[in-house]
């Protein structure tokens, strides 16, 4: 039978040795060999009592007063020695949690121990102060556990509370999260010493929920189908119309998500900040040039380069590089570029002022994000706060020398993070998007506009409202061209990728308000005043 380790996470004091108190006195344990690990010492200790009285339970403290490595080495010198059936790891909150974790993936090791549990302990007093100045090291405790535990919770008000759990959620929302209730008089009332707050079993009732709801759709839409009321058919066309463009948007745009998300990933796992910053000239309008004739190198469209931007700014690449970037990939985006020629046969000079127009409007745009930004100012949302994100490997402290797949590990988890973060604003802006194209289509009498300011106003907010990929935008663009002059299209084609319903939402989710709404502001009134001067 394989020994069962409970690795047990915190900073000092923050309640780690009472834990492992309460767990040992536990009547489930009785008739085991126990060996604690002690890699830090607080004020608190393993009770004599539970060591020496327990004749039904032999426990075993070891202090690690030398400092030695826990290693494979140290783990298989013990249960040599002892042969327990448990062993509790009380780590140091200062070391990195998951050196102590990967350690039990070893060949060897897995043959004799397997993890049962890795629980965090969070005094809740103390959480802020950590999470502003020890984020990473206190984001991989909590990623890595099974269980949190906050202690502490009355001396803290309800939002604060509220708030914890929020952060917490963030980074892990499938641990069960404890509260400590010392003040209980337990064997009175019956409960536990460790009460439950919430648990990921939750998820799982959501999810049936979630589920039902969708089955319960799909049940109505095969009624709709067999009725004849040509009432019922109308409403049932406009759903096809409805569920067959957002279907589309979501298959065009998620992959390209997954893609930058994936370079965002390597971007923050793999590429030292130290060469980011050397690969941008300090000289900034140099740095956009660069910037902007970054897309030509990544296959990304409008929807893939939200979560490569974060990257960027996470790694301390100027903000002008970075939104520069961020406007012009999709326009300069390789993909985007065949497109627009198979489109506009015959037409080069479209595809040729589209690429100009972009990376003249971005590399504007992101000059002026830049001087209207302080230096120190923190864009990014709360919620993406800080140089590393929640995953914690993003840290460059990070060490990976310990086990080769580790980093591949990681890119893959941040992937993972990145991509559900920003899908959830693709799938809203993507609803909303198809609700607007259910109304407005290229097949749509639309007005004739006279003039050169209202038909260029016109493309740009039906390039917003419609929101399609800018690798497939150019056909779509192509149909407006009996309607509208080749000028005016310009502004769906260079505008659209720029700026449309799913970016939008995408923007907000990700950046600050005040910094969102300038940067929305400025690319409408810097590709408003480019565009209304092009006379093709």
């Amino acid at each position: 039978m394989k020994t069962k380790i409970e690795i047990i996470l915190g900073f000092l004091q923050s309640g780690k040795t009472n834990f492992i108190n309460s767990m040992i006195k536990n009547c489930d344990l009785q008739n085991e060999t126990i060996v604690v690990i002690q890699d830090e010492f607080g004020q608190s200790k393993i009770k004599n009592e539970f060591i020496n009285s327990n004749e039904n339970m032999n426990i075993i403290n070891i202090e690690n007063t030398s400092n030695e490595e826990i290693n494979e080495k140290y783990i298989n010198k013990i249960l040599e020695i002892y042969s327990p059936h448990r062993i509790f790891i009380e780590v140091n909150g200062m070391k990195n949690s998951n050196s102590i974790i990967n350690m039990f993936n070893n060949k060897d090791l897995r043959k004799l121990c397997r993890i049962d549990d890795i629980v965090t302990l969070i005094d809740t007093k103390k959480f802020f102060i950590y999470f502003r100045n020890m984020k990473s090291m206190l984001s991989t405790q909590i990623y890595n556990s099974k269980t949190i535990i906050l202690n502490n919770i009355n001396n803290i008000n309800k939002k604060d509370f509220l708030n914890i759990q929020n952060q917490i959620k963030r980074i892990n929302e499938t641990a069960n999260l404890l509260e400590h209730a010392p003040s209980l008089n337990i064997k009175e009332i019956h409960q536990d010493e460790y009460r439950e707050i919430s648990s990921h079993s939750f998820s799982a009732i959501k999810t049936m929920f979630y589920m039902s709801l969708l089955i319960l759709s799909f049940t109505c839409f095969a009624a709709l189908s067999i009725t004849d009321s040509s009432e019922y058919l109308f409403y049932l066309d406009k759903f096809k119309n409805f569920y067959t463009v957002f279907i589309s948007i979501l298959i065009q745009g998620i992959p390209f998500i997954l893609v930058g998300s994936f370079v965002s990933a390597i971007i923050q796992i793999c590429i030292p900040k130290d060469a980011f910053i050397k690969f941008f000239p300090r000289n900034i309008f140099l740095s956009c040039v660069i910037a902007a004739l970054a897309g030509l190198l990544f296959p990304i469209c409008d929807c893939g380069t939200i979560p490569v931007v974060k990257g960027l700014i996470k790694k301390k690449v100027p903000i002008a590089a970075s939104i520069t970037f961020m406007l012009s990939a999709p326009i300069v985006n390789p993909i985007a570029i065949i497109s627009t020629v198979y489109a506009f046969q015959g037409m080069k000079t479209v595809v040729i002022y589209r690429i100009v127009a972009g990376i003249i409007i971005s590399i504007l745009v992101g000059l002026i994000m830049h001087f209207l930004t302080r230096k120190d100012d923190d864009i990014l949302s709360i919620n993406n706060d800080g140089l590393s994100c929640e995953c914690g490997f993003c840290n460059d402290d990070y060490d990976y020398s310990r086990n080769k797949f580790e980093k591949i590990r990681a890119v893959f988890i941040h992937t993972g993070d990145e991509f559900f973060n920003i899908g959830k604003f693709m799938i809203i802006g993507t609803f909303l998007s198809s609700i607007f194209q259910n109304i407005v289509s290229t097949g749509t009498n639309i007005p004739i506009f006279s003039g050169n300011i209202s038909p260029l106003i016109a493309m740009i907010l039906l390039s917003f409202v419609l929101s399609v990929c800018s690798t497939s935008d150019a056909f779509i663009a192509k149909g407006f061209l009996k309607q509208f002059s080749v000028s005016s299209v310009m502004g769906f084609l260079v505008v659209g990728p720029m700026l449309d319903i799913k970016n939008t939402i995408m923007i907000f989710g990700n950046f600050k308000r005040k910094f969102a709404v300038k940067l929305i502001f400025f690319i409408v009134v810097v590709s408003f005043s480019i565009l209304i001067n092009l006379r093709l």
